[in-house]
């Protein structure tokens, strides 16, 4: 993204703060948005104890008010892009974190968004799997831990995109496509 000190920059599903805080140690103002509360608590906190002036909210970026605040936006690790997909949920949510990105940024902004290939979770689909084909959804039973390192059950529903998918999602919010990269583990 070629980002400059100075420059305002938003990461959407910014999770417990990792790369927020690590975009606000280079000098960037950062403004991070989750949609869990507890995410959002340990970000605050992190950022405290780091001394960087990051601000935090809890909220959907779907619901985002600051139209063109940003010069850049983030979206990594499936942090919201690519997670909209569970049951019950719109066909179109994930085009709907896309157009509340794409709000956010200024006329030129840049955004950078991961998300899964839905041909690498095709190919490498485990027995704890369980694709839908028809919705690019996958679905997963697994386990985290949680703040005291406790194994919980866990359910994750992730949303795999073909090259042309993410191509006609990002046109659909206003998003110009320059690059699309793809990776192996």
């Amino acid at each position: 993204l070629r980002l400059v000190p100075g420059e305002r920059v938003l990461d959407v599903g910014c999770g417990p703060g990792r790369h927020a805080l690590a975009l606000a140690a280079r000098g960037l103002q950062v403004t991070g948005v989750d949609h869990s509360a507890t995410f959002v608590r340990l970000a605050r906190e992190a950022a405290a104890a780091a001394g960087l002036p990051v601000e935090f909210e809890e909220l959907d970026v779907r619901s985002l008010d600051r139209d063109g605040e940003f010069d850049a936006a983030i979206s990594l690790c499936q942090g919201a892009f690519g997670l909209a997909g569970g049951p019950g949920a719109p066909l179109d949510a994930d085009g709907d974190v896309l157009a509340g990105i794409a709000r956010a940024l200024r006329p030129g902004g840049l955004a950078a968004v991961s998300a899964f290939s839905a041909y690498f979770q095709v190919r490498w689909l485990e027995e704890s799997d369980s694709f839908d084909a028809g919705a690019g959804v996958n679905h997963e039973v697994t386990e985290v831990r949680d703040e005291t390192r406790r194994a919980v059950p866990a359910e994750l529903w992730t949303t795999c995109f073909t090259p042309r998918e993410l191509r006609l999602l990002a046109a659909r919010a206003g998003l110009d496509v320059r690059h699309i990269w793809s990776v192996t583990p």
